[in-house]
């Protein structure tokens, strides 16, 4: 194995260092197997002494692991392989932070204030009903308060159950079993098998290592990953390279290691503390959203008093004394603050992510934060990886392919249709397909094995004459061509599928039910080579791959696009020295790629022939003819050398490294990185989900385009692309597919040819692109921690008032970005592929030209390619969602708005992203994007149904008291039961709302302009739907007085004169329960006419008929019931007479609120003829005003 890096050798230490005596054997009790262990130490020096004395620590062998007899016995002793969950929050302290957060303290001081009208300003005579009204201030308060925290605690089990539905799987080495077990169950002793995109499942000390790389950032702050080796290169524990910490990725290679600490005694366990203590919820736009709503209400509230006592100290106490006095203006500022608040929204925005998180818990995906589901709304790219995310990631090979036009079409399992058949029959049929099987298992499977692992098949044999265009048995152990032979065992070594005892873990399953079962575990590619070799040629792969043993391999990597290792094939003659057989190195991958490294092919009749330019573009137009079909197409090559000569270019390699002489040569760990002979192409076919083509189109109507960046050759990404629909017919066959390549002019210049259609259409020359800071958040804190743990660090702290007022901005404002601001563009009704060779070159203006195109394919891309690619959409205004399910679709998922993981990604991929599909459903996110839009919807619907009725008709009434001398028409207590019951109840019904027909039509919000108050939502609440409920409410209130014979001009204007000048035939005793009578005949009819605002504001564009709530896809019962409480709570307290009393309130006649009825169904009609010229007319003035 590689060992890199070495430092220290293991010899050299002192072995006293090591607290180790042979203990007793595994038969004892745990308490007396690891009482000669000194655990204080186990954690100072375990990555220093020597392997063999770490193995005698654990009780392990690294050929066999541990023993499942022996496993119970360590996990009593050290306990499972899990951190100890933080504690669950506290009840009392969340209610205790929900009573004095946000509206609720702004509703104290409106209680404090009743208290205080009551006794001392309310002297000598306090009346009862501010004491009663801070009563039920304090009441709506702690109801609403615990109502708030019930819906969190809610969301949080259900978040909290997400990490229950699917546990982590690590692979480890039992009784010399390598299988795959719950990573909870690992023990310290365990020996783990580490491959590229793993997690770490625990603290481990490494054994063997080829090429890994392990990211260390979110211990050590090392944001580079770091190469693993197995020897020791710095006596401080947290700095040795031999040491992999739990939750660290593997980046890159493969390897061995025992685990030395699980759960809380690892180094991740024993910072948990601090990791808790140090987080916290990110500020999300959902929260700016709210605070900006919360800003505006007290900004609001704040003018509307300043008013009330300017216009009371400077005016009406002077002019009109005794009409409105001191303690009664405190009252009405209560009215005031009451109604501005739309005490609604927070329990809106709180019952909003509960069915949200319901609704993913559905659909089956996994967010990390609810608040993120709003991102979804503005979602405008999606860049998908193709592999596994919009193809199934169950390849099959189809084709094997060598010398120029050699195929061998591989037999795919045919399901006949059942036919009637007697009993005789069946039992004939059984028999001599019994037999038949066992012949040809016997015989020709078996010669076909011996065949492959002998030392003979470096020589000639004999071939059958196969002639060209001749067709091929589709057994293929009666083919004789050498060619074929090699490729075959190329695909059995070359390969690290295996198969494993696995538990099946389904989603949601518990962990003790789950069931182990033999199944192949590797790379998709690497399965399905796999599962030819064995299922379709039916060769042993576990006894090719012990006859000839792996020396060492190079993983692949998106980077290299290739996989290298070497084998040491079996000889047959035993007088061949050691040094001299023959080891074989095999090389598969991209054939773009690979082919390039060849310099010889094997031909059909077994000779080997220079591999020249005329036979490079044979092979290549194979490909695109395998492409054009959306198959994937796997070159491999060979090279065979002497074992001496194979440790000679190893140990000289391992000189270079120690040397750290660099050249800027590729690190192919030794390996040769030319001179091979091309074998042959694998076709490999990975058809598409079938669910993704009509999500597509679904995410192309909601006007989000959607583009392939993908690893794979071109033709086969044009291929699928068009497969699911984003490359259209209407688009890419009709107007035409774009592409650039970089050739040179006339004047032998390098310029950038654009095409259409393979047409030139335009030249460029290339220039330089703007340089992006494309760092993620999560990236920056990387390097501030990494900077904050150097010793040159210095660490400048900010004066408190500016840290506290960055942290008040951030609560409302957008945080800066690095990348600059722009319009969005306007796309071009073309397609465009892009291949990875390309995007070297591009600079803006190549951008600005890719990135317009409304159909995009990125082909043969790198990680670093496919960041930049989110980066320059971001550059453009642009919400990115990018899915992947790779370790190198990591950096991206990080650095987009929206990273998107699929559950049967790595590891890493799954860190990376903000959401994890644990279907692996590319459907799920056109789901998860129609359900941040419908989020978006009905928080502006609750805005838009709160604001008329929770401050417009309320502060109205105020204001026509002091200016225009009339009786007060909304008293506070009335206000504050219409704002805290009447309209939270109905609000929570609008939450609940199903999403319109159109609202997968509709483009992507601007997350810049779109807030959730706009000024066309304050115009269309305030001057529109305001103002006619205001009119309807006074109309009410009017239409009682004059109905009562005081006319008008005998309460308007009056001031402290009502009743009196003009005269009244009533007393002032009368006038007073009349007054109580008249604001709740207003109160009632505000009441009446919300149920009406309701039912036009349940809809943005779509008519009632079309999305009623009684049946279909609009249906909602919850409205009902929430009209139901209203109007309950109307009877309650105007009809019973303790209210009347107690609150100063009175029975309101049917008749004087009947005209409501008609005012509200006037708006529904208004509002209905609204929305109706909306979808007629897109582009009207009444269109480009709604909101």
């Amino acid at each position: 194995m590689d060992n890199q890096g070495i430092q220290l050798d293991e010899d050299i230490h002192d072995k006293s260092h090591t607290p180790h005596r042979q203990g007793p054997s595994r038969q004892d009790s745990a308490i007396d197997l690891w009482a000669t262990v000194d655990k204080s130490r186990l954690d100072q020096d375990v990555h220093i002494i020597p392997l063999e004395d770490v193995f005698k620590r654990f009780h392990t062998d690294p050929r066999t692991g541990l023993s499942d007899d022996f496993v119970p016995e360590v996990r009593a002793q050290y306990g499972e392989n899990k951190l100890t969950p933080p504690k669950q929050p506290f009840y009392l302290w969340l209610l205790f932070k929900e009573l004095f957060m946000g509206f609720n303290c702004i509703l104290w001081f409106a209680g404090v204030l009743a208290f205080l009208a009551y006794k001392p300003f309310g002297e000598p005579n306090p009346s009862i009903t501010n004491l009663a009204l801070g009563i039920v201030l304090i009441l709506v308060i702690t109801c609403n308060s615990i109502l708030n925290v019930y819906q969190q605690l809610k969301s949080i089990k259900i978040v909290a159950a997400f990490s229950k539905l699917l546990p982590t799987l690590t692979t480890v080495r039992r009784d010399g079993r390598e299988q795959q077990i719950v990573a909870t169950e690992l023990v310290p002793g365990d020996i783990v098998l580490i491959r590229m995109g793993d997690k770490l499942p625990a603290d481990c000390r490494f054994i063997s290592c080829d090429g890994l790389k392990v990211n260390t950032s979110e211990l050590t702050g090392e944001s580079k990953p770091v190469s693993a080796t197995v020897r020791c290169t710095s006596t401080t524990f947290m700095e040795s390279s031999n040491i992999g910490f739990y939750s660290s990725m593997v980046e890159q290679g493969t390897g061995e290691a025992v685990v030395i600490a699980t759960g809380d005694d690892s180094v991740l366990g024993k910072m948990s503390k601090l990791t808790r203590g140090s987080s916290g919820d990110a500020v999300t736009g959902l929260h700016r959203e709210v605070n900006r709503f919360v800003l505006f209400v007290v900004l609001s509230t704040i003018t509307a008093i300043i008013i009330l006592w300017i216009t009371w100290a400077s005016w009406l106490n002077r002019d009109h004394y005794g009409f409105v006095s001191y303690n009664a203006n405190i009252v009405n500022s209560i009215g005031m603050i009451v109604g501005f608040l739309p005490v609604g929204l927070p329990s809106a925005v709180t019952l909003v992510l509960t069915i949200v998180a319901k609704q993913m818990y559905r659909q089956r995906v996994l967010v990390k934060s609810l608040q993120i589901v709003e991102t979804f709304n503005s979602v405008s790219v999606i860049a998908t990886d193709k592999t596994g995310t919009l193809t199934q990631n169950k390849m099959t090979v189809t084709h094997i392919l060598w010398d120029v036009d050699s195929t061998y079409k591989v037999p795919l399992p045919q399901i006949e249709p059942t036919k009637e058949e007697t009993i005789l029959q069946t039992i004939r049929r059984l028999s001599s397909g019994a037999i038949e099987t066992v012949r040809r298992l016997s015989v020709d499977a078996a010669t076909m094995v011996r065949k492959l692992s002998t030392g003979s098949i470096g020589q000639p044999q004999p071939a059958a004459p196969v002639h060209r265009g001749k067709e091929l048995s589709s057994d293929a152990s009666e083919i004789k061509i050498e060619a074929f032979r090699d490729l075959l065992l190329g695909a059995a070594l070359c390969n690290n599928a295996e198969t494993q005892i696995v538990q099946d873990a389904q989603i949601g399953q518990d962990i003790s039910k789950m069931k182990s079962e033999l199944r192949v575990v590797g790379d998709a590619a690497d399965t399905a080579l796999y599962n030819l070799c064995n299922d379709r040629c039916f060769l042993d792969i576990d006894k090719v791959r012990d006859v000839n043993p792996r020396l060492k391999v190079l993983p692949f990597n998106s980077s290299n696009k290739f996989m290298i290792s070497a084998n040491q094939l079996e000889s047959t003659d035993p007088s061949i020295p050691e040094c001299n057989r023959t080891v074989l190195l095999t090389l598969k991958g991209a054939p773009d790629i690979v082919i390039q490294r060849c310099s010889t092919y094997k031909k059909n009749n077994d000779q080997v022939a220079l591999l020249d330019s005329e036979i490079k573009k044979t092979i290549f137009g194979r490909q695109e003819e395998l492409g054009k079909n959306g198959n994937r197409v796997i070159a491999m090559c060979q090279q065979r050398i002497t074992r001496q000569q194979f440790d000679e270019m190893i140990e000289a390699y391992k000189n270079k490294q120690r040397s750290n002489s660099s050249d800027n040569e590729e690190d192919l760990c030794g390996f040769p990185s030319n001179n091979y002979c091309f074998a042959g192409l694998f076709s490999l076919l990975d058809p598409p989900r079938p669910e993704v083509p009509d999500a597509v189109l679904k995410a192309r109507r909601a006007q989000i385009r959607v583009a392939m960046v993908t690893g794979d050759h071109p033709t086969t990404a044009k291929a699928i692309a068009k497969q699911v629909h984003i490359l259209t017919p209407e688009i890419a066959d009709m107007n035409g597919v774009d592409t650039f390549k970089l050739e040179r002019n006339a004047n032998d210049e390098p310029v950038l040819n654009l095409y259409r259609n393979d047409r030139l259409i335009q030249q460029h020359p290339p220039g330089e692109a703007k340089r992006t800071d494309s760092l993620s958040n999560n990236a920056k804190e990387m390097i501030r921690r990494a900077s904050a743990t150097g010793k040159s660090a210095k660490i400048q702290k900010v004066p408190w008032y500016k840290r506290a007022w960055a942290s008040c901005k951030n609560q409302v404002k957008e945080p800066e970005t690095d990348i600059e601001p722009t319009e969005k563009m306007e796309y071009i009704p073309y397609a465009v592929v892009v291949a990875g060779a390309e995007i070297n070159h591009m600079d803006d203006f190549m951008w600005d030209w890719v990135l317009s195109h409304q159909e995009l394919v990125f082909a043969r891309t790198s990680p670093e390619q496919k960041l930049r690619i989110v980066t320059e959409f971001q550059r453009r205004a642009e919400i990115v969602a990018v899915t992947g399910d790779g370790t190198n679709d990591a950096p991206a998922l990080k650095c987009a708005h929206l990273g998107v993981a699929m559950q049967s990604g790595t590891e890493v991929s799954k860190e990376a992203g903000d959401m994890v599909l644990l279907d692996n459903n590319f459907a799920s996110i056109i789901q998860a994007i129609e359900t941040g839009r419908l989020l978006s919807d009905n928080l502006k619907k609750v805005a838009i149904y709160l604001l008329p009725g929770g401050s417009w008709s309320q502060i109205w009434p105020v204001f026509f008291n002091l200016w225009f001398g009339m009786p007060l028409a909304l008293s506070a207590f009335l206000a504050t039961v219409f704002c805290m019951v009447n309209d939270v109840f109905m609000s929570l019904a609008m939450v609940t709302e199903k999403p319109e027909r159109d609202i997968m039509s509709r483009a992507p919000s601007i997350r810049s302009k779109d807030h959730l108050l706009n000024l066309k939502l304050l115009f269309h609440a305030y001057m529109f739907v305001g103002n006619f409920e205001c009119f309807t409410g006074f109309f009410c209130f009017c239409y009682y007085w004059i109905d009562k014979g005081v006319p008008f001009y005998s309460f308007m204007f009056t001031f402290e004169n009502f009743g009196i000048d003009p005269k009244t035939p009533y007393t002032n005793d009368e006038l007073i329960t009349m007054t109580y009578v008249a604001q709740s005949v207003y109160y009632c009819s505000v009441c009446l006419f919300q149920f009406f605002n309701y039912f036009a504001t349940r809809t943005r564009y779509t008519s009632i008929f079309e999305h009623n709530p009684f049946w279909g896809k609009g249906r909602n019962w919850y409205v009902f019931g929430a009209m139901i409480i209203s109007a309950g709570v109307q009877l309650l307290i105007t009809q019973v007479a303790w209210f009347n009393q107690v609150f100063s309130t009175g029975p309101v006649p049917v008749k004087y609120v009947m005209p409501t009825l008609g005012f509200g169904m006037s708006w529904l009609i208004i509002d209905e003829l609204r929305k109706l010229c909306i979808r007629k007319f897109p582009r009207c003035f009444i269109a480009r005003i709604a909101w």
